[in-house]
């Protein structure tokens, strides 16, 4: 094997050992990253020093592995300031989430997928679990569904067949005839979501051009949102937040439904 070969193949194994991180997998020891790689201990072990040395990993010495470092949080920091919805939106996620007391996430497409880069937590959360970072196709859930909407018929069929021969939940309730009322009405607003039960509500975002770059969307428990307060609080003021964000990127066309 060359030399570049060679470092070719590093380069692939430590690209690898970071993609087995996950919200499953918070740590990694050199054990589990050979057998991942199928390579001898000593090779995965040689890999996370690389990886330390570069602070995209560190070692958890109380509990054993390794866990994601704090060099991949620059990293991140310069991705994010290549998409101006994120630097112009997260106030007005925070915004929602304030004034409306619910959870609010902001998603952009990312060829099938919708990746989070923001999250506001609802205060009556006892558990939070952040979202930002993490992947969902886009029939998993109310937030994808909204960008779907968009995207070409044939795009849009391919993913939904897809979504329900994978048995994916959210992709066996979700229906061509739900788009088109995305795309007409502007919003996806559903009081009892039939995967997670709770009350939610995703409007989409546009740029400069129009295209719609980005979904805002707003969730809680019914249990303390009743049919009137999501109909004339949740969705209006949801609305209201993508607006703002697609006036902020330059749409001068949205409406303030």
């Amino acid at each position: 094997m060359s030399s570049r070969d060679a470092g070719t193949k590093a380069v692939a194994r430590a690209l690898t050992v970071l993609e087995l991180f996950d919200e499953r997998t918070e740590r990694l020891t050199p054990t589990e990253v050979a057998a991942a790689l199928g390579v001898h201990r000593s090779t995965a072990s040689r890999v996370l020093a690389t990886l330390a040395h570069h602070r995209l990993v560190e070692a958890d010495r109380e509990a054993g592995g390794y866990v994601l470092g704090l060099g991949l949080v620059s990293l991140a920091g310069h991705v994010f300031n290549r998409f101006p919805v994120w630097a112009v939106g997260r106030s007005i996620v925070r915004e929602l989430r304030n004034a409306t007391g619910e959870t609010a996430w902001l998603g952009i497409l990312d060829g099938d997928e919708v990746v989070y880069i923001d999250q506001a937590s609802s205060p009556h959360v006892r558990v939070r679990a952040d979202w930002v970072g993490r992947r969902q196709t886009l029939t998993a859930a109310v937030t994808g569904a909204v960008l779907l909407a968009f995207q070409d018929t044939e795009v849009i069929e391919e993913l939904m067949r897809a979504g329900r021969s994978d048995g994916e939940p959210a992709a066996q309730s979700l229906h061509a005839s739900e788009l088109a009322t995305i795309r007409a009405s502007g919003q996806l607003a559903r009081y009892e979501d039939p995967t997670s039960g709770h009350a939610v509500v995703a409007a989409p975002v546009r740029d400069h051009r129009g295209t719609v770059v980005a979904a805002l969307s707003l969730s809680g428990l019914r249990d303390r949102i009743d049919l009137a307060r999501f109909g004339d609080e949740l969705i209006p003021a949801t609305r209201r937040a993508a607006t703002r964000i697609s006036e902020e990127l330059g749409h001068a066309g949205a409406n303030r439904g």
